[in-house]
């Protein structure tokens, strides 16, 4: 019984202690990782990178302060999509023609895949012998 009691305490301990070490990544963090993905999957010069790093940093300070105010879903959709647009034009500005189509073609890809997810959790959800006929 002690054994189970001492295992126990100490499974507990590990819990809390690893949900502590969760942090938010700043908008710095975040623009640093999405800008060195882009830069590899584009091919971006180091001028260009840096540009699009201060992009990044921007878009990434303007969601942050967009999802701490709490907005109703039709307005968080439209605040998105001004945010992702304002962003797309300033790519435009900073990437060669090749490289911004590259880009656009990566989130392209993106959309589809998490429009796919999200059909096969809603089908998953409404009809749970999905995953039994797979």
């Amino acid at each position: 019984m002690k054994i189970v009691t001492q295992l126990l305490i100490i499974l507990h301990l590990s819990l809390l202690s690893f949900s502590q070490e969760f942090k938010r990544k700043s908008p710095e963090e975040k623009a640093r990782k999405y800008t060195s993905e882009l830069a590899a999957d584009i091919h971006l010069e180091k001028e260009q990178e840096e540009k699009v790093y201060l992009v990044n940093v921007a878009v990434s300070t303007q969601f942050d302060s967009l999802y701490a105010s709490k907005p109703e879903k039709d307005l968080l959709k439209k605040s998105t999509i001004d945010i992702l647009r304002k962003r797309d034009a300033e790519f435009r500005k900073i990437m060669t023609t090749e490289q911004f189509l590259r880009f656009d073609d990566i989130q392209r890809e993106k959309r589809e895949r998490k429009l796919k997810e999200k059909e096969e959790k809603e089908h998953k959800n409404t009809n749970p012998s999905f995953e039994k006929s797979k």
